[in-house]
């Protein structure tokens, strides 16, 4: 079809000015949804994945060779021997922003008559706080001062159970990996808040040096942390360490953070599958909603439909006139949720809003819709789609008129 009959689809929707607002509306409010809904999505991806990578320490974890094939649970009964030497041989690949020892150990936490079980890490102050992560969640007190100060962090939670508030003095009691029950006074210098409860409720720092006597394993670490400078490079880096270690003699059990992060996965299929659905049901809603109007208005034009018949009009010109409205509706309305959508988006980020936390959270964030681009082009195919399949049973209807009966309807 040339260009008149676009012109003439086009015409036949304006003659019908408030039905093709109130179907052209449906389909602005669809866009809106699903860019919305993904731009949500994707800001959740990025600040989890973000979160779980800082909660690890980095990229890359490099365990001891033992450790091979072990979830990360098993892997806590291995030290990996002389970190420092490892650490520099890393250190030589351009991608690696730093290196971070990690020591693992549990135990009692002791104040006066109470004493709590708290799940400790060993780290190393200054590393710690260019990462910046653990530093954000301070809530009371202050990071840590020095890598060599008998100094204790604990979560909220815990300081709750012990009654302990930043200045106080506690004891953290271990067992070292050769089975010796082992003890250390320390100062809480500060009160973090992690914004996963059960952590929260047993989460215990302490400096690397301080760590590593209380679980005589100097120059030992459970795991070397990786912070890369590019999140994409991660497969490649990690590979890379793999071959260097062993270059060096130095063999590691190699993971990546996606590795480890079940959490995060299965946040991430339950947010998928949830867009999926509402997705489903939303093209359903459009599908329905559009035919009603495109079957309403072969009705309504049924007297015209059989003119265009009777004057030599075939019956596949008139399928396509009916199919080009709803291509146009489509269009229209999309590029119009598109629009629309930049504004929302626009107005809702500029607001502010703090969402309460999530279930097993300590702490909400402030509202963020992402500019996803991809969204917008799904949206896009996904409106004009579903209209031509809503447009597609009308359209047939109107191009099997009887010319004869369609003229003589009343």
């Amino acid at each position: 079809m040339s260009l008149r009959w676009w012109r003439l689809a086009g015409r036949n929707l304006l003659r019908h000015r408030r039905r093709t607002f109130l179907t052209g509306s449906i389909v602005v409010v669809g866009f809106v949804a699903v860019t919305m809904t993904a731009g949500f999505m994707a800001q959740t991806f990025n600040a989890l994945r973000k979160a779980t990578i800082d909660g690890l320490g980095g990229h890359v974890r490099l365990f001891d060779p033992r450790a091979e094939g072990k979830t990360d649970e098993e892997a806590q009964a291995f030290l990996l021997d002389d970190w420092e030497g490892l650490a520099r041989l890393i250190r030589e690949d351009r991608r690696v922003v730093r290196v971070l020892p990690k020591l693992s150990f549990f135990g009692l936490a002791v104040k006066g008559e109470k004493s709590v079980a708290y799940l400790g890490t060993g780290t190393d102050p200054e590393l710690e706080r260019a990462a910046g992560y653990a530093p954000e969640m301070v809530v009371d007190g202050a990071f840590f001062s020095s890598g060599d100060a008998d100094e204790v962090m604990l979560g909220a939670g815990l300081a709750r159970s012990l009654g302990a508030k930043a200045g106080d003095l506690i004891t953290v009691m271990t067992t070292t990996p050769d089975g010796a029950l082992n003890a250390v006074d320390a100062a809480v210098t500060g009160i973090l808040q992690y914004p996963i409860k059960e952590i929260d409720d047993r989460l215990l720092f302490l400096p690397y040096r301080a760590a590593a006597r209380l679980l005589k394993a100097e120059g030992k670490v459970h795991v070397l942390a990786i912070r890369l400078a590019d999140d994409d490079q991660t497969d490649a880096a990690a590979r890379r360490f793999a071959e260097v270690a062993r270059a060096a003699g130095r063999p590691v059990a190699v993971k990546t953070w996606l590795e480890t992060a079940a959490f995060y996965k299965q946040v991430r299929l339950l947010y998928i599958a949830i867009f999926l659905f509402t997705g489903l049901v939303l093209a359903v809603v459009i599908v329905l909603a559009v035919a009603n109007t495109m079957t309403m208005s072969v009705f309504e034009r049924t007297r015209e439909i059989g003119t265009l018949l009777a004057i030599g009009m075939d019956r596949g010109q008139v399928k396509r006139l009916f199919l080009y409205e709803g291509l146009l509706l489509a269009v229209g309305g999309a590029l119009l949720g598109a629009a629309a959508s930049l504004l929302v988006r626009a107005i809702l980020n500029a607001m502010g809003l703090q969402m309460p936390p999530p279930p097993g959270g300590t702490r909400g964030a402030v509202l963020i819709v992402r500019f996803f681009p991809m969204a917008y082009v799904v949206s896009f195919a996904l409106m004009t789609a579903t209209l031509l399949v809503a447009s597609w049973w009308p359209a047939r209807r109107a191009s099997r008129l009887n010319p004869v009966e369609a003229l003589a309807h009343v």
